[in-house]
Parts: C-alpha cells; sequence; structure tokens
C-alpha cells in the first residue's frame, strides 16, 4: 500500500520526499545497530548461562546434605541453627546496555558457616552458601537475558517494518514524482516546441 494517491507531482514535495527517505534510511541503520549490539550481548550472556548447571548441582549436593543433617539432628535442631543465622546481604544496581537496565546483583554480605561449631552444620552452611551464589548469577543473567530479549524483537519488527514497507513505499513515490516530473517537462517541451514552430 502507497500514499502515491494523495502527493502532488511538483519539485518542493520530490525534495521533502528524499529528506525524508534519507532521514529515515539512517534510522533503520541506527536501529540495525541497536538490534547487532543487543544481539551481541545475548550472545555473550548466553555463554555465561552455562552456570545455571553448577548451580543445579550444587544445590543437589546442598540438598543431599540436608537430608544427612536432618537424619541426625532433626528439624528441630536445624530449625534452630537456622535462626542464629544472619541472612544473606544483597546489593541491587543497573547498567544500561542499549536503553536497556540490566540487572547486577552484588553479595554484600554472605551466610557466616564459621557461627557453628557443629562441622556437619558448617558444611551445609557453606553449600548452601555456594549454591545462593549461583541462583543469584544465574537469575541476574537470566532476567537480562529476557529483558534484552523483548527489545530485540521490538527492533527487528521495528527494522522489518521500515525495510519491508515503508522504504519501499517511499521509493515508489519518489518513483512515481520523478515520472510524473519528467512527463511534464516532456508536455511543456513539446508544447513549446509546437508555439516555437508556429
Amino acid at each position: 500500500m502507497s500514499f502515491i494517491s494523495g502527493v502532488s507531482a511538483s519539485p518542493g514535495v520530490l525534495l521533502a520526499l528524499r529528506e525524508q527517505l534519507n532521514f529515515i534510511v539512517k534510522g533503520k541503520e541506527i536501529l540495525e545497530m541497536k538490534r547487532d549490539r543487543l544481539a551481541g550481548e545475548i550472545n555473550r550472556l548466553l555463554g555465561e548461562i552455562r552456570i545455571r548447571d553448577e548451580m543445579e548441582s550444587r544445590l543437589r549436593d546442598a540438598y543431599k546434605l540436608l537430608v544427612q543433617v536432618l537424619m541426625r539432628k532433626g528439624m528441630k535442631n536445624l530449625a534452630t541453627a537456622a535462626k542464629s543465622v544472619d541472612y544473606m546481604d544483597l546489593e541491587f544496581s543497573t547498567e544500561m546496555v542499549m536503553g536497556i537496565n540490566l540487572v547486577r546483583l552484588n553479595i554484600k554480605r554472605e551466610i557466616k558457616s564459621t557461627v557453628y561449631y557443629d562441622p556437619l552444620l558448617q558444611a551445609l552452611a557453606k553449600k548452601l552458601n555456594e549454591a545462593f551464589r549461583y541462583m543469584i548469577k544465574t537469575a541476574e543473567i537470566e532476567n537480562n537475558i529476557e529483558m534484552l530479549a523483548y527489545e530485540l524483537m521490538g527492533t527487528a519488527r521495528k527494522v522489518n517494518s521500515l525495510e519491508k514497507i515503508v522504504i519501499p513505499q517511499y521509493r515508489e513515490t519518489i518513483r512515481y514524482v520523478e515520472e510524473r516530473l519528467m512527463e511534464d517537462a516532456l508536455s511543456e517541451f513539446v508544447r513549446t516546441k509546437h508555439i516555437v514552430g508556429r
């Protein structure tokens, strides 16, 4: 669908259409650079997502140890020991990448495993601490991939729309106006030649 029918053929219109087309083409190029940068950032993060396997492995290890602690100490003793531990403290910050706020989670204070005198509880606290560290990093990476992917989809749609619809419409309209101006100039030339011939 073009907008040729509403366009008058004049040199001013042709000039304005060419300027608009140049502006749109430059905008498309900028969006393509943004799309490529977003795709590159997603690829980088996808390389880091392998940390998920390590997280799952550490969670399995911590769970196995938790089962052993529960069998030896009982739920009541474990709950009492858990109350004596401070919470893990996180620091939340953001990093801007192509207009997207990517989340950064930093651990300010970890769970102290030295609070316990029992070596089994110390080992459990240490394993849980490691598992939480990997969980936090995995959550950060997955969240950032999701945010970048949504932005990438939107940017790709805009690029495709400009490339497949808007730019071809402008080119078709410019070609139409140029042909009309050429026809008008040729008619004027023939009319002038005819008048001069008389």
